[in-house]
């Protein structure tokens, strides 16, 4: 310890003690200074703590503090300071006791002099600064062990684990590596690799000399197999006798896979290129082959690539031949551009001429230079006579191609014609039918209507009521067959400017007798200012009373119908709409949207498609002709707008209604 000068804290309550220490270090000329004192417990800690010192000097018996509790409650807040304790009594029990605890020294006051104090002093600085010096080695030591991911260990003589950092204890599945102290390999691995290790660990011991980077296979219980690589080395004592060995395994597991992998991928590129028809040759970049397949060595005429590898062009063909092959194959080199796919005619060993796709790319070295160049040439002989055939005939087909077009247009026109005007056909049969043996019927009840109204019913109020709304099921069931007739034949549309709440509430009107029982709820959300717009009052209400009907007929018995209006600008990307058979909608364009929504149980996707389809219905037989939604789309075609039909992510369907506004 160099003889510089020494803060000491002195942590006590009597000046004259103060004074008397002050003397004693004087005397001994010691370089100890008495930077600071502290009378009480407390004031030492915030001392100690505030300031820097290189010792403190610390009375038992404080006006705050007493006995073995005054040392336990400094060293426990501040633990870094090596304190020797000064006591007015000589209790060796109390001094072995406060050592034990950690103090460096215990002195009692009047038994020591200037001589035994500084040495007291002096040791207790030392031996404070080797502990933390200890310390800090035995930190870095536990790191290394703690955060290694290499597998280490110490043995014994008898090949015994006497420690194992946590990634062994990870290996060998322990919750803590003290578990493995006195074990040996047979307690973890197949005796084939426990035998093995003790018997190396017995030969390092005996020998002296270490084992080094050996790869190791280790098989263990549970069927893990793990490549490590060991080095296993004598551990030695103080007095340099062989006590047991230390090893460290690293974990190459991985990359042994990588390297079976790698060979197995390996040969496969070998298999791959040996049996490609197309040839196939790497070069230095002297022009030497390095390497080709059995394509290029029976093109270039050897027997096999041993006599190919180590030579250039200049052995296999003509000088001139040779020279143009080897100006090109140094220009890729040196540009590090490639060529691909050029179209080459090439001259083998045998004079046979192949016409060749060949293609050429610089073999480069880790740091991206050219080193080389890599081959490989498709032999297109055959395409290219293939091509010139092809060319004869190509005149001819083209020719005979656009006839084909021409006729298929044609015949695909009058296939149409002929479906549409098939369906016109069944429609019209269909109408005439309805016309035949409906209108009568309704004739005759609209005749009784008349009569009946005619009479006096004075004495029951509900009878004029029930003729009326007779009389409108009577109108509503002759437009639908007009509507019918309109399909087939359809007529002009008889427009006016209307308010379509108006119709909407209209048709509302009509359906209620659709609703049996009280559980059906119809909830209206019409927007008030909707503008007029052109339309045939007569097949609007159609349109809707069919919608409505249907909704009504899909919630069964009970349910609620959400009738819906607004205006909507297009303004978005993708909003631009059209069908077949109604004007195209633009973005900016101002619309009058109407969902129509039931509590249903939907539309299944299958039948999606359909719904519009002539004849086609969901409804049981009898209940439904399949006619009502292909009339609506012919309707709303006709007035300019669309309609969808889809399912509500919440359950039920929507119908979708847009009109110009």
């Amino acid at each position: 310890m160099k003889d510089s000068s020494f803060r000491v804290l002195l942590v006590e309550d009597s000046e004259g003690d103060e004074r008397l220490l002050e003397i004693l270090l004087r005397e001994a000329a010691a370089p100890f200074q008495i930077a600071n004192r502290a009378a009480r417990l407390e004031d030492a800690v915030t001392l100690a703590k505030s300031e820097e010192f290189d010792l403190v000097l610390l009375d038992l018996t404080l006006p705050d503090s007493n006995g073995f509790e005054t040392f336990v409650t400094f060293a426990k807040r501040v633990p870094d300071l090596p304190t020797i304790v000064l006591s007015g009594l000589d209790d060796e029990e109390l001094a072995i006791k406060t050592v034990h605890a950690g103090a460096q020294d215990y002195l009692a006051k009047g038994r020591f002099d200037a001589q035994l104090l500084v040495r007291a002093m002096r040791y207790a600085i030392e031996r404070s600064q080797t502990e933390r010096a200890l310390a800090h080695e035995r930190d870095l030591l536990h790191a290394l062990l703690d955060h290694i991911s290499d597998r280490i260990y110490f043995k014994d003589r008898e090949s015994r684990f006497i420690r194992v950092n946590p990634a062994m204890a990870r290996l060998f599945k322990l919750e803590r590596p003290e578990d493995a102290i006195g074990k040996n390999d047979f307690d973890f691995f197949l005796p084939e690799h426990a035998q093995q290790a003790f018997d190396d660990e017995k030969r390092v011991m005996q020998t002296g000399e270490p084992l080094e980077a050996r790869v190791e296979k280790e098989t263990l219980p549970d069927g893990r197999v793990c490549w490590v690589l060991t080095t296993k080395l004598p551990l030695h004592d103080k007095q340099g006798r062989v006590i047991g060995t230390t090893g460290i395994s690293r974990d190459i597991t991985e990359f042994k896979q990588m390297q079976e992998e790698l060979s197995a991928e390996r040969n496969l590129l070998r298999s791959v290129i040996d049996n490609l028809p197309d040839p196939i040759y790497v070069k230095d970049i002297q022009g030497r082959y390095l390497l080709d397949n059995v394509a290029h060595t029976h093109f270039l005429g050897a027997k096999d690539s041993n006599g190919v590898v180590g030579k250039t062009v200049f052995d296999f063909f003509p000088p001139e031949v040779a020279h143009q092959f080897n100006m090109s194959d140094a220009a890729i080199i040196q540009s590090g551009e490639p060529m691909l796919n050029r179209e080459e005619l090439a001259t083998g060993a045998k004079g046979e001429r192949k016409w060749l796709l060949t293609t050429k790319v610089p073999l480069r070295d880790e740091s991206g230079r050219s080193r080389g160049l890599v081959c490989i040439g498709r032999d297109i002989t055959e395409q290219k006579l293939a091509d010139e055939r092809l060319h004869q005939l190509n005149a001819n087909l083209v020719a005979a191609l656009a006839d084909l077009k021409e006729a298929h247009e044609e015949l695909r026109a009058t296939q149409l014609q002929l479906i549409e005007a098939e369906k016109m056909k069944s429609i019209g049969r269909l109408a005439a039918g309805v016309a035949h043996e409906v209108k009568n019927p309704l004739a005759i009840i609209t005749m009784g209507v008349d009569y009946l109204r005619q009479q006096d019913f004075s004495n029951d109020s509900n009878v004029p009521m029930i003729l009326k709304d007779i009389s409108e099921a009577v109108h509503r069931a002759d437009s639908v067959i007009r509507g019918l007739l309109d399909f087939s034949q359809p007529r002009k549309l008889e427009v006016s400017e209307e308010n379509l709440n108006e119709i909407i509430e209209h048709a509302l009107l009509l359906v209620r007798g659709e609703m049996p029982g009280d559980g059906f709820r119809i909830v209206k959300q019409l927007q008030g200012d909707l503008p007029r717009i052109k339309l045939d009052r007569m097949k609007i209400g159609q349109v809707f009373v069919n919608l409505f009907t249907n909704a009504i007929h899909a919630m069964g018995t009970s349910g609620t119908l959400m009738v819906r209006t607004y205006v909507k600008q297009l303004t978005g990307v993708g909003e631009n709409i059209a069908s077949a058979r109604s004007e195209f909608f633009q973005i900016g364009d101002e619309m009058i949207v109407v969902e129509i929504d039931d509590t249903g149980p939907g539309i299944s996707e299958d039948k999606l498609t359909k719904v519009f389809d002539p004849f086609f219905t969901t409804k049981p037989t009898g209940k439904g002709t399949g006619l009502g939604l292909t009339v609506t789309r012919s309707i709303i075609d006709l007035h300019g707008g669309t309609i969808e039909i889809g399912n509500r992510p919440e359950g039920g369907a929507r119908v979708t209604i847009l009109f110009k506004a």
